[in-house]
């Protein structure tokens, strides 16, 4: 085989596996060594062994006795390190828990994509106990861009983007509560799904905010979410949906432009994501600007029910060991601490609000299409940003865009659409009604065929072009 197996995607690796074309065994040690060129990137915590090394060979001897095998058999998946795995401890980014929390068993969504035959790569690292943007990892260093290592990864999945942008494997599974699979896709280029609320199983998952928590895939594809997202949710009868849904046209659809998503972009960024809004007016869909007022509030309402439901988990742990965090970490998190009952309930009823929005919103209108940042990828150690002359932290920055899908439980894809000047990625999201999953990865893998920006690989370790 001449071709580098690093560079195929999740669905093409799975292919030539099925078809013999491709050995598990092999394509896991070049996926390795990658991991071992690509160490300074800091996209991993833990890298699986021989336990890994066993199951391309399982895979291979059922392959060879054509026995039955799973759609992604012998496809290495990473694993962000706060989903509890039988093989490996779960450190979630942090040192509260020691050297990390040991699992009898997997988390349901590990033992779904196991079941499916994927290979369990590693555990991918993380902005501490997943409460923040960046990926700059007090403990474990930061992940960095694999377009400009002196830059963010994004956060708070960051490790999984990198290794899903540098050819560290295929595919990973993320979380996102405020937007921390999408927000480092954007930086890192590649695609980010963050499904309806529930859709995937959050048990075995240590949280953040559970009424905000989501499970997902980062993938280089909209297509290739779509089969880790089937293989994620095997027991879902909705599963097969996902798969045909980016393999055929999409129907001309209503898509919503508003203005509160462009309002804080810098012009590279706003110039690329009205350059995808007109692909989409070409291609044949009605293009329709409107408002939202309930987007506003719910910004402040999405911190304040992060920092809030935070506390709660969190509050037994800093008791019992505070210098386990790291000290910005721990300063922030105890930032909860100082809100009322009354600014939760008031954040409450502004989620409620906003519900009530989306869902008016999504019976006039099939899609919404937005940035997925106003900016791309910042130095790492910036703390705020400049926007229309306002200095802002980079959470409240990075979250403007993402936050509002994970205070209403819709769907959402971030797809590369684009570079600044300064060779970095820019991201787009579709956003569809609740449930309709399959829709928005159908709109987002139509886009994909007729781009290639989700095909472009960054200038490292010998990595695409």
């Amino acid at each position: 085989m001449t071709s580098d197996p690093c560079s195929f995607g999740l669905k093409e690796a799975a292919q030539a596996i099925a078809r013999r074309r491709l050995s598990p065994s092999e394509l896991l040690a070049a996926v390795r060594a990658r991991i071992a060129e690509c160490s300074h990137l800091g996209a991993f915590i833990d890298v699986a062994g021989e336990g890994a090394e066993a199951q391309a060979r399982l895979i291979e001897e059922r392959l060879a006795k054509r026995r039955r095998v799973g759609p992604l058999a012998g496809v290495p998946i990473s694993v962000k390190d706060l989903i509890l795995t039988a093989d490996a401890l779960t450190t979630c980014g942090s040192r509260v828990f020691g050297d990390g929390l040991p699992a009898g068993s997997d988390a349901p969504v590990v033992a779904a994509v196991r079941g499916a035959g994927a290979i369990i790569l590693g555990k991918a690292n993380l902005h501490e106990v997943a409460l923040g943007v960046t990926t700059v990892n007090e403990h474990f260093g930061p992940a960095r861009n694999p377009w400009s290592p002196d830059r963010v990864a994004g956060g708070s999945s960051g490790g999984s983007a990198v290794a899903v942008a540098a050819g560290l494997g295929p595919g990973s599974i993320g979380t996102d509560t405020r937007g921390s699979i999408r927000i480092p896709a954007a930086c890192c280029g590649v695609t980010g799904f963050k499904p309806s609320y529930g859709l995937v199983s959050t048990e075995g998952v240590l949280p953040l905010a559970a009424t905000l928590d989501h499970v997902g895939p980062l993938t280089r594809s909209a297509e290739d979410a779509a089969w880790l997202l089937a293989a994620m949710t095997r027991r879902s009868r909705l599963a097969a949906n996902f798969t045909r849904a980016v393999g055929r046209k999409p129907p001309r659809a209503t898509i919503a432009v508003i203005d509160y998503f462009f309002e804080q972009a810098v012009p590279e960024v706003a110039d690329a994501v009205a350059g995808v809004v007109g692909l989409l007016g070409r291609q044949g869909h009605k293009i329709v600007r409107t408002s939202l007022p309930e987007l506003e509030p719910a910004m402040e309402a999405s911190r304040v029910i992060v920092l809030a439901e935070a506390i709660a988990f969190h509050d037994p742990h800093l008791k019992r060991n505070p210098d386990g965090y790291g000290p910005l970490l721990r300063s922030r998190l105890e930032g909860g601490y100082q809100l009322s009952a009354l600014q939760y309930v008031k954040a409450e009823e502004a989620r409620i609000a906003l519900m009530a929005g989306y869902h008016q919103l999504f019976r006039e209108v099939d899609f919404l299409v937005a940035p997925t940042l106003p900016l791309a990828a910042v130095p790492i150690g910036t703390q705020h940003v400049s926007l229309e002359d306002r200095e802002i932290s980079i959470s409240e920055a990075y979250c403007r865009y993402t936050a509002p899908h994970n205070m209403t439980g819709a769907p959402a894809v971030s797809v590369p659409c684009g570079f600044t000047s300064e060779r970095l990625p820019i991201g787009v999201q579709f956003v569809a009604g609740l449930g309709r999953d399959a829709a928005v990865l159908g709109l987002g893998a139509a886009y994909q065929r007729a781009t290639d920006w989700h095909q472009r690989r960054p200038k490292i370790a010998g990595i695409g072009k």
